[in-house]
């Protein structure tokens, strides 16, 4: 299962850095993130929520560093956004991330389940 999810957050990743794809790409990475890790993984209805939790896990990583450097340090702002408005924003991300994740490993489970019955 670990390495579906680290291909689903190298995914979502490189999703974000692509100019002007990107307006598309990042609000559906999670989705299809979870497909593609989720097909290599090979989840079931058992394991799909955990999947999808391991993905959102590993989204949150970023926020909680932040969180621990406006502590540690200071740090008031992020890319001219701040510290409290991307600490909300995260609490948004980090359960979409979870939501699209789990939706496409599941979708990518039904596909494979119905590819082996016929």
């Amino acid at each position: 299962m670990i390495n579906g999810v680290l291909v689903g957050f190298l995914i979502m990743l490189v999703s974000i850095p692509v100019p002007v794809v990107h307006f598309i790409a990042v609000p559906i990475s999670p989705f299809v993130a979870g497909f593609i890790g989720g097909g290599i993984a090979k989840t079931d209805e058992k394991t799909t929520i955990r999947f999808g939790l391991f993905m959102s896990l590993l989204m949150s990583i970023p926020g909680l560093l932040f969180i621990l450097f406006r502590f540690i340090f200071g740090i008031n702002e992020v890319f001219g956004i701040t510290s409290d408005i991307f600490i909300v924003i995260l609490l948004v991300l980090i359960p979409y991330t979870w939501f699209g994740s789990t939706i496409g490993a599941l979708l990518s489970y039904i596909i494979r389940k119905n590819q082996e019955k016929t």
